[in-house]
């Protein structure tokens, strides 16, 4: 009887979170990243924020830090998946090159490309004017595929921030592409 309520318990939470993920799907900087839990099984780390959350969040924060407060109300969704691959990236390098593909056929903008033998890192920018719509970033490894989909409107100048806020740390990658 206690397994029954407490799995009862684990799908009302679930829901909430499933609506949110359908909302966000409309918006144009919104990315489907397919599924790779079949061959890696449930991402180790898996964030999706729809943007009553990161408004919570933002009104919460208001007081001690108004720009990220401002920053959080500007977004609407902010989704995190991170696979462990356990050495064979094999799937996570097929999925990034289809989203690749995806996103450039979806008039997308790559900004940062890194291929090196043993990593890849793309961001894409879905950009309106001077504001980006949406912000993407997959990266792979021996050790593990990141997927990051930061859904609504940015201020270019606003975007380390966002990284920052989100714990995102894309230089580590960057210094590979670099050196």
């Amino acid at each position: 009887m206690k397994r029954l309520m407490i799995a009862a318990l684990a799908a009302l939470l679930a829901l909430p979170a499933l609506a949110q993920e359908d909302s966000l799907k409309d918006l144009p900087g919104y990315v489907d990243f397919g599924e790779l839990s079949s061959v890696y099984g449930e991402p180790k780390i898996q964030i999706s924020l729809g943007g009553s959350i990161l408004k919570f969040v933002g009104l919460m924060s208001a007081e001690g830090d108004p720009e990220t407060a401002e920053l959080l109300n500007s977004l609407k969704g902010v989704r995190v998946h991170i696979y462990s691959t356990d050495g064979d990236a094999s799937a996570a390098l097929d999925k990034v090159n289809s989203v690749k593909s995806m996103l450039k056929d979806g008039n997308w903008e790559s900004i940062v490309q890194v291929n090196e033998d043993d990593e890849q890192v793309h961001i894409f920018v879905k950009m309106d004017g001077d504001k980006m719509n949406g912000l993407t970033l997959m990266a792979v490894d021996d050790e593990e595929a990141v997927f990051v989909n930061i859904i609504g409107r940015l201020d270019p100048a606003q975007l380390s921030e966002v990284m920052d806020n989100f714990d995102i740390d894309i230089e580590d990658h960057l210094e590979i592409g670099i050196d």
